[in-house]
């Protein structure tokens, strides 16, 4: 089957892939997506702290959270509800609350994940697969994303103003929007954000 897929991308524009893909049940044939498209997608993904006051459009908003639903959990329990925050207030509160967390305070949408506590190592990477999914989704809609953790000392205030029951326990934030020009900007020379890949790589046994 081929296919053809209209991606966007901040810094080149929008872009048309013909690319031949298996079908799968349910999919149709603007949702096949090019191998590379996709990896070069993750590999964007960054943290963003400064963000322009544009708003995030509802359906992309609704389609970056449909990719959180879809998210692996332990034992597929599903632990978790989306509190999405766009009152200024709230926000300026939250980031109040939260040391380190300023950039929800700003950001036009905050995505907070509350949940159901299951235990740290497990509530650990529950979260962090959604979070990441969750900012590469976002990324792929040509959004910015900024990951925030309330510390245990702020939880139960970020929870109160929030309306978490008990039983439940907010600790994850992503802040969506728009990067600002200086928010943009790479934070590292080019070529040197990251270690040579091969510098990563050991097979088979460490040494």
């Amino acid at each position: 089957m081929v296919s053809t897929l209209t991606v966007p991308d901040r810094t080149m524009g929008v872009q048309r892939h013909t690319v031949r893909e298996r079908y799968t049940p349910g999919m149709n044939e603007s949702e096949a997506c090019p191998p590379t498209t996709f990896t070069r997608t993750m590999r964007r993904v960054r943290q963003t702290r400064d963000y322009r006051a544009d708003s995030v459009p509802e359906d992309v908003l609704r389609d970056i959270l449909d990719v959180a639903r879809w998210t692996g959990s332990v034992s597929n329990t599903q632990p978790w509800s989306f509190i999405v925050v766009t009152d200024s207030e709230t926000k300026r509160q939250m980031a109040e609350a939260a040391p380190y967390t300023a950039h929800i305070g700003i950001a036009p949408v905050v995505v907070c994940v509350a949940r159901e506590v299951k235990g740290t190592e497990i509530d650990n990477f529950d979260e962090g697969r959604l979070a990441e999914r969750v900012m590469i989704a976002a990324e792929a809609h040509g959004l910015s994303s900024g990951l925030a953790r309330a510390r245990e000392e702020a939880q139960p205030i970020v929870g109160r103003l929030l309306g978490v029951p008990d039983g439940m326990v907010l600790r994850t934030m992503v802040s969506l929007g728009y990067a600002t020009e200086e928010g943009a900007k790479p934070k590292s020379p080019r070529g040197e954000a990251r270690r040579s890949l091969d510098s990563f790589i050991r097979h088979e046994r460490y040494g």
